[in-house]
């Protein structure tokens, strides 16, 4: 089986001391350690700079890399969409597909997630974070894309077969799936899906298109067949 005891092996962390070698700007601010030194903090990074990262992040590498050259702290920023809507440049590229940026990300040192182990198709990751936590299971990523979304961009059926049982039945999370396995071309994931708990195949994703409609678009005949047998329109 694909979830089991997953052997997680951690390298041995140090608390490392940082001392203050050089005057501190007036623009940050210091925090002193029970050991009493000094951190240096910066201060707040520019939003529209925020803003301009985690866009790049889901469909424009050069971008990411140019930006991440001027400011390697950008890889942690997050963008606030409101109503506790967070995405980072990270999982932009995750609930896009964009592999390439992703990894990218994870070398500048990025902090993977179950949604991006599942968009990568990391099944040890994700294996290791469904038996720690299965809630892990049922979490929204940004937008409120669901972790069987991101098991969908990758195409990998074992995978979604070992999350099927931390799913309620019939989920919305199936519906919602099913345009990213059509969107990628993922034919057996789409299949999986249809037979496993879609119960509309006509929801939209967040730009509005069905699963069809990305079939259509990108003339794949056995995936409009089959949606259309399971009453795509």
């Amino acid at each position: 089986m694909f979830i089991g005891k997953a052997a997680v092996s951690m390298a041995a962390l140090g608390a490392g001391r940082v001392a203050a070698a050089a005057q501190v700007p007036a623009s940050q601010t210091n925090s002193p350690t029970a050991a009493g030194e000094v951190v240096r903090k910066r201060g707040p990074q520019d939003l529209s700079v925020v803003y301009a990262f985690v866009g790049a992040g889901h469909n424009n590498l050069e971008k990411v890399k140019s930006l991440l050259a001027q400011d390697p702290n950008l890889v942690f920023a997050s963008r606030d969409w409101g109503g506790g809507d967070w995405e980072t440049a990270l999982g932009g590229a995750s609930h896009t597909g964009h592999r390439e940026i992703a990894r990218y990300l994870l070398s500048q040192g990025a902090r993977i997630d179950s949604f991006c182990a599942a968009m990568l198709g990391e099944h040890e990751v994700l294996a290791a974070l469904l038996a720690a936590n299965p809630s892990v299971a049922t979490a929204k990523g940004p937008h409120g894309y669901t972790l069987l979304y991101h098991v969908a961009i990758g195409g990998d059926v074992a995978m979604a077969e070992a999350l099927k049982p931390l799913l309620p039945p019939n989920a919305k999370d199936y519906n919602q799936a099913l345009s990213a396995a059509a969107r990628d071309g993922h034919l057996e994931m789409t299949r999986w899906l249809l037979e496993n708990g879609v119960t509309d195949p006509n929801v939209p994703d967040g730009f509005n298109k069905t699963a069809l409609m990305f079939a259509v678009e990108k003339n794949l005949p056995d995936l409009q067949s089959l949606l259309r047998s399971h009453g795509a329109r």
